[in-house]
């Protein structure tokens, strides 16, 4: 809060190369074997299992290091490094996903003998641990969520740029664009200039940047292309009747979302208990260690039992639930028209991959099209004229952004109605590959004339009822004020 402005000289391409912090502890370490390959996991301490599960996608346990050896008096703490990341075997199989990480996270407990254990999800690790309660809910005596993600659709603005200064973001934009930098070169580069802000409350050192650069950020080529995503997830309500003790854990300048994420976090945990700490940001741990700490082992010294009772009941309340969100049709019966419209993309698609380019904005499917001709012919111009975001880049990842969009697979395309006007919006709804479940909802408006992109809600059920977005929706993708919407 202080806004100091840094901006170095040039680029620094020899980052310092500190040892990693676990080298020096004295910590039991190794490879465990969950089946198909060997996770690295480190232990310390005595008392209730405690798992960790780091942020990411891509990110590994040494974000924990060195502050939850505090916590070793009172827990035997359980550090490791997810399939594809860090110290652990790169063995993608069918890709890297979330319900993989779920299951090798279960891999992992079976295989450290643990009947019980607390599960700690950080940031993107709070989906894993949502996510592994859900699935083995036996398993789990606690439940701890440190600034964690969501789960659910959130279109709430972010406010991660709003400590950053104009020159700091010319710098940063700089950075981006400098080709042969290393994942740790960018990383160390892009802190090293202000962009620590966005996530952290106190400056960190350089040495602590370059540990974070070499060390926290480590993954296979391929983990994230596309690698584990939260739109995998949707798990608004499933909560409801959790008996699993539950501790929510959020810092007041975390600026990664909006001001109000705790309170709609909470929501959807109704049994559970918030604790907001006023001088930190997204490491809690790192930045309020006393009041966190006493807060972990506070929530770890007072777990009540778990009454079958009340497990078996939310149980049968996550099957209910799982049939309920699986929705097959969205609006209605598909008509003859939609059918045509879904078969003419399949054959305008097949064109486009054989090298046809393709441009027509009348309807949202052809829009799509478009999109993904652009790409493939990789035309800057042509994708800003289909896709609205302000963050179109100059140089995007042309084959990253096409594999995506290529790849999706139509489920329902619904023409929109002769009366549309300027400003409103209309979907394309997208299904599983092989399957014939809904996945997603793409959102596109009506733009001066033309079916505009401008992104996509994220999950199933808030796939089904988009229309209650409309507010939230301008927000997110801001559209000019001096456009109808």
């Amino acid at each position: 809060m202080d806004r100091i402005v840094h901006v170095e000289d040039g680029i620094i391409r020899d980052i310092p190369q500190v040892p990693r912090l676990c080298d020096s502890m004295a910590i039991q370490k190794g490879k465990i074997d969950i089946g198909d390959c060997n996770l690295y996991c480190e232990q310390e301490g005595e008392g209730i299992p405690l798992v960790l599960i780091n942020g990411g996608p891509g990110g590994t346990h040494h974000c924990f290091h060195p502050h939850f050896s505090r916590a070793k008096d009172f827990a035997r703490i359980i550090y490791y490094d997810q399939r594809g990341c860090g110290l652990s075997d790169y063995k993608p199989d069918k890709g890297y996903t979330v319900n993989q990480a779920v299951d090798d996270l279960e891999r992992l407990h079976k295989a450290l003998g643990i009947d019980q254990w607390v599960v700690l999800g950080f940031s993107y690790g709070g989906i894993l641990a949502q996510c592994y309660t859900t699935k083995y809910p036996q398993n789990v005596k606690g439940l701890v969520m440190v600034a964690s993600s969501l789960g659910f659709l959130d279109l709430s603005p972010s406010r991660d740029q709003e400590f950053i200064s104009d020159q700091e973001r010319e710098k940063l934009d700089q950075i981006r664009r400098t080709p042969g930098l290393s994942m740790a070169q960018a990383i160390y580069n892009l802190h090293l200039n202000g962009d620590w802000k966005r996530q952290n409350y106190y400056r960190p050192s350089r040495e602590d940047l370059a540990r974070m650069a070499l060390y926290e950020w480590v993954h296979d080529k391929d983990f994230r292309n596309p690698g584990p995503s939260e739109n995998e997830v949707d798990l608004l309500g499933i909560f409801e009747c959790c008996p699993i003790p539950t501790l929510i854990l959020e810092g007041k300048w975390d600026m990664t979302w909006s001001a109000d994420k705790p309170q709609r976090f909470k929501k959807n945990h109704p049994n559970a208990r918030l604790v907001i700490f006023n001088e930190s940001a997204h490491s809690i741990f790192q930045d309020e260690p006393e009041a966190f700490f006493a807060e972990l082992r506070h929530f770890l010294s007072e777990l009540p039992a778990i009454s079958d009772n009340g497990l078996t009941k939310w149980k049968e309340y996550l099957v209910q639930y799982e049939k309920e969100r699986w929705q097959k049709i969205p609006e209605g019966p598909m008509t003859e028209q939609e059918k045509a419209a879904i078969e003419e993309f399949h054959r305008i698609k097949a064109g486009i991959e054989k090298g046809q380019s393709y441009h027509d904005t009348s309807i949202p499917l052809n829009s799509l099209l478009s999109l993904i001709s652009a790409y493939k012919n990789r035309d800057i111009e042509a994708v800003k004229s289909v896709r609205f975001s302000r963050n179109v880049s100059e140089n995007p990842d042309f084959d990253s952004d096409l594999r995506y969009f290529s790849s999706l697979q139509i489920f329902r395309a619904p023409p929109p109605p002769d009366d549309v006007k300027e400003g409103d919006l209309w979907i394309i709804y997208t299904k599983e590959p092989d399957t014939s479940r809904l996945s997603d909802g793409y959102i596109f408006f009506l733009r001066k004339g033309n079916w505009t992109y401008c992104g996509n809600l994220g999950h199933p059920g808030a796939a089904l009822i988009w229309h209650s977005y409309v507010d939230e929706l301008k927000k997110a993708f801001r559209i000019p004020t001096d456009e109808k919407f």
